[in-house]
Formats: C-alpha cells, structure tokens, sequence
C-alpha cells in the first residue's frame, strides 16, 4: 500500500484514505467576491518579531571576500523575508532557512553580483528560521558563510482550515497555489480574496493578498506572479508582493461609443483599486476602436511578452435583439459581451477580439440575459457571454478561451493585422462548428492546452441536459475532461474534437459532486490532472471548495493521490482556482 502522508489536523480521522467533500448552498455568480478596498499589508506583517533574531542582522566574513548579510521583514507578509546580501567580490549566494525540521531551500542565484536582493519564501508562521547563506566564486566553491536569523509572523487573514491527505509516492512534488475567498463573513471578519501556497502538510508557505479581487495567479516567465484584479487591472508582482507591472482600464468612455458607465464613478473606482503607496503608476489599457469597461478572470503571458486579458464592453440592442435575447422583458437593457485584449509591456492595446462580432446574440443569447445578477458595470447590462479563461495557442496561432454563458470553447485566429479581429477557427460546444464525438460542455471553467494540442477544462455541468440539481436519478455533476482536436488538415470540413477521458467523482454524502460555479483542471508535470471543484453548491448547505490530484486511467476516472477540502458550514470558503508548481522561485535569476 501506497505511504499516506497527513496534514496534523487529520490526526483523528479513521481511515488513511478518507475522501473529504461535501456540499453546500452557494450564490450564483463567478465574481461576487467582496470588493471593499482592504490593506493589503498585514498588521503582523510590520509586527513579526524580528528583534528576537539579527534581523537586520550584519555579519562580516572572516576569510574570502568581505560580505555583509541584512535580513528584514516585508511589508506585504509576515511570512516572507528580504535578504541583502553585499561584497566587494562578484559572487553567487545559496540561502537555506532552517527552523526545527523544516527547511527551505533558497536556489543559487543565476549570476555571481556583488550585491543581490533575495526574497526568501517558503516559510511558515510563527518560526524562527537560522539562515545559512553561502557565496560561492565562479568555480561553485564556497568562500565565505554568513550566518542571519529571521522569526517569521503570523498571517492576519481569514485563513481556511486546510485538510489535505497525499499519496506521497503518487502525487506531483511541489507546492500547491490556493486562491480562496470566504463567503458571507460576519460583519468583524476580512472579506475578499487573497492567495497563498500551502505544502503536503496543509501549512501556508506563501502568502498574497491584493486589493479588489484577485484571480487567476500564474508564475511568469520572469520568475514573477501575474494577475487579474477585478474589476479594473492586471498586476505582476514580485515573490514578496511588490507590484512590478500595473496595468487597468481606461476611465473614460470612448468617444463615439456608446456611453456606458459614469466616467467620475469609475474614475473613483479605480482609485480605490490604485494599490499601494509605491506601486508603479498603472498603464491605462486603451483601444481607439472599443470601449473596454473592465478586467476580469484572466492574465496570460504570451511568448513574444506580450498579456493576453478578458475584458468587457457593452452594446445596445435593437428591440429585435431584446426579445429574442429575454423575451417577454420590456425593461431596456443592453448586453455586456467579453473582449479579449492582447496589449504590449507597455501597456499599449495592439489586438481586440470582441464576441459581439464573432456571435449572433439572437441565435445564442446565452443563460444569463434574463437574470437579475448583476455581475458588470450596473443592473443597465446584462452579462451576454462571460468568458472566464484566455489563452495562446502557439502551434495553431491561436486566442481560445472559454465563454460560460453560451456553453462554448471558441479558437479565434490571431491574425498579423493589428487592432480587432473576429476570425473564427472552430467552436467547440453549442452551437459547434465542428462535430464532437462526446459530451459537451456546459458553463465551463479554466481551458488549458496540452502538448499534443487537445484542450483539458473544468465543466461545471450547469443546465446540462437530462440533469437536475439534487435529483436521485441523473443528477447534475461537475467534472473535468480532455478534448482531442483534429484541425490539421487543409479542409476544416474535415475537422472534428472527441473526449478521450473525464472525471467524476461523489462528494462526503455518496451524491455526484457538483460545483455549479468556479472550477480549473491543470496537467501536472507527472501526467497527474489537478481538479478544483471551487464552489461546490447544494440547496440548503454550505459553500466549501475540494481541490483533487487524480492519476488519470484510460478513458475515465483516475486515483485520487492528493485531495484538499475546506469550508465548512460555521466558515465557508471557495476557490477560483489552483495551481501545483515545484517551487516557488523560477525564472531567469535562479540557477534551477
């Protein structure tokens, strides 16, 4: 039998492979996290106690170059500490932190310097951690050792209660990336969303928390973290949450658009979203030909270091397309429609792809025109499609996200002309434009691209025919699945998608697990497929999230070798999305 490893506070459970679920009652949109504007800097943060180690710590070398070693908090979290290391040789530093049994493994830096600022991460709360710090010449032969202390705080976040059993033999190494928010906190509690790393020990390692609601965090080529924070901007950020890229909408309206929003409101709005004192000031993302009115979902890095975004604009209806988008509904609306935008490091807008002009909002009105959640802008705009995914397909040249609401995976080209585009490759889903020999999706989550070019996404299952919510036969159910696309050929008459695998799986009462809203599935570099069921929604019960590693057999179904819950009805959480990466640190300045 496989070894189990458990976090402490699942001492007491009875079996070693529990499978942790359970349902709940939810609300029903993807972005009714809180957006108060919150301090992002823990109170603990400027608190940890650092005066009982050397922290700032000086120590000169005794042989080899003269070095000094500074360590000090970080204003961002008190669990993650700056080191400054300087000599009068260039050299490459190796930190490790150690504090009983746990360790953390700083990697070289990639390039001997004689002075390096180096984030160290990787620790948990409420530690005092010995730091051993190595310089090494250009041979990789230590020459000098400085010697430093750091006690860690304690995060002041609204923290889940994390129980987690692995599979260590089975599951991928590394550490796990958990975005969660708390649903309906009292009055005396944080709201809102905030990011942290956690271990195979359910201990927080990492910590991030932003103002607005944070999503979608992703580790950069740079070795930095990259974000949406809706509802105005995108963020990159460094290890200890310095924000080194900022990027938001522009304020006002586009001149001959239709006017959409009140300019001093929103102006006011993104003011409050402005960040830190420090930030970099944010690029205004404007596009001469449409009216972008929010970020949201989704940041992805391009190869050529461009970022790819969802954001949104709004449209009048003709009265035609009112009746066949809410019948019945005399009430004047208009539609809010996703646009993906495409902008350079500079933040200047070079492609737009807006849905309006690549579907028919009378053919495919989508589930939410006739809704009385308001999600965009104000109760004036009805959520049309809401996209929740983007990416860039290299081989095929291609933008393809994910549009909940129409129940569809669209490729757009991403053509070489610049500004808008709305060159449809192929549908997959309502509506497809090419034959699946499979199960669709319905109000699906987080595409993401295989090496071999299939799509793998989170399919939440909501209004899937033949289902019905808590019914004892043909329940609705939530799984993730994996589509082979066949576009090769030079006659797209001749191209068709097919499901080669999916996962189900039954949540703590024996039902079929269904999370109507949220929801990612990642491929792991082991072949594992990461699931997060994120907001996991029964009538009557309470919002929790269980995010599952599962080693994926032939076709369907797969061991769970890792599996994560939390919620619970007195403290009720979800989770947007998660990611498993082998370490914190990446990128160019590390020698990995």
């Amino acid at each position: 039998m496989s070894p189990l490893r458990r976090s402490p506070r699942l001492a007491a459970l009875a079996t070693a492979v529990a499978l942790v679920a359970a349902a709940c009652a939810g609300s029903d949109g993807d972005d009714q996290a809180g957006t108060d504007s919150v301090d992002p800097t823990p109170s603990s943060s400027t608190e940890s106690p650092v005066d009982t180690a050397p922290a700032p710590d000086t120590t000169e070398g005794s042989a080899g170059p003269t070095a000094t070693l500074t360590v000090e908090p970080t204003p961002y979290s008190p669990i993650a500490a700056s080191a400054v290391v300087e000599s009068d040789e260039p050299v490459v530093v190796v930190v490790t932190a150690r504090a009983g049994d746990h360790v953390v493994e700083v990697p070289p830096t990639a390039n001997a310097a004689s002075m390096h600022e180096i984030p160290i991460v990787g620790m948990r709360q409420d530690l005092t951690y010995e730091l051993e710090v190595s310089l090494l010449d250009g041979e990789g032969t230590v020459v000098e050792q400085l010697d430093g202390a750091f006690t860690t705080g304690v995060i002041d976040w609204d923290l889940p209660d994390f129980e987690l059993v692995v599979d260590e033999s089975r599951a991928q190494p590394g550490v796990t990336i958990v975005e969660f928010d708390r649903w309906n906190p009292p009055d005396d509690a944080p709201n809102g969303q905030a990011v942290v790393a956690i271990d195979d020990d359910a201990e927080v390692v990492w910590y991030y928390r932003n103002t607005g609601s944070v999503g979608a965090v992703r580790q950069a080529p740079a070795g930095t973290m990259l974000s949406h924070y809706f509802p105005v901007g995108v963020r990159e950020f460094d290890l200890l949450g310095n924000v080194v890229g900022n990027y938001q909408v522009a304020p006002e309206p586009v001149e001959g658009d239709v006017e959409v929003r009140d300019a001093d409101a929103l102006a006011a709005f993104a003011e409050v979203f402005a960040g830190n004192e420090g930030d970099p000031e944010a690029a205004s993302l404007v596009a001469d030909w449409v009216d972008l009115t929010s970020i949201h979902h989704e940041a992805y890095p391009m190869p050529d270091g461009n970022i790819l975004a969802l954001s949104t604009t709004n449209h009048e209806l003709t009265a035609e397309q009112q009746e066949a988008s809410c019948p019945g509904d005399d009430t004047g609306f208009a539609a809010t429609s996703d646009v993906i935008v495409e902008f350079e490091p500079d933040g200047t807008v070079v492609r737009t792809w807006d849905l309006w002009d690549v579907l028919d909002i009378s053919e495919i009105p989508g589930s939410a025109m006739c809704s009385t959640d308001r999600l965009y802008e104000s109760e004036d705009f009805r959520d049309w499609t809401h996209a929740n995914a983007v990416i860039y397909d290299e081989a095929r040249d291609a933008i393809i996200i994910s549009s909940r609401h129409t129940d569809q995976v669209i490729a757009l080209d991403h053509l070489d002309d610049l500004g808008p585009q709305a060159s449809v490759r192929w549908i997959l889903g309502a509506q497809g434009t090419i034959p699946l020999d499979g199960d669709a999706p319905y109000h699906q989550h987080a595409v993401q691209l295989q090496d071999d070019g299939s799509i793998l996404l989170y399919d939440n299952g909501n209004f899937r025919p033949g289902t019905e919510v808590g019914a004892a036969d043909n329940p609705a159910y939530s799984r993730a699945v994996l589509y082979e696309i066949d576009d090769a050929d030079d006659d797209p008459a001749q191209w068709s998608a097919r499901q080669v695998w999916e996962h189900r799986m039954d949540d703590e009462q024996g039902r079929a697990l269904y999370a109507r809203f949220l929801g990612d599935a990642d491929r792991l570099d082991n072949g594992n497929v990461l699931i997060v069921h994120g907001g996991i929604d029964m009538p009557d019960e309470y919002a929790n999230a269980r995010i599952v590693e599962v080693v994926p057999d032939v076709g369907s179904g797969g061991d769970i070798v890792w599996d994560l819950s939390f919620g619970d009805p007195e403290r009720e959480f979800t989770s947007y999305r998660a990611e498993r990466v082998p370490s914190l640190y990446s990128g160019p300045d590390w020698d990995l």
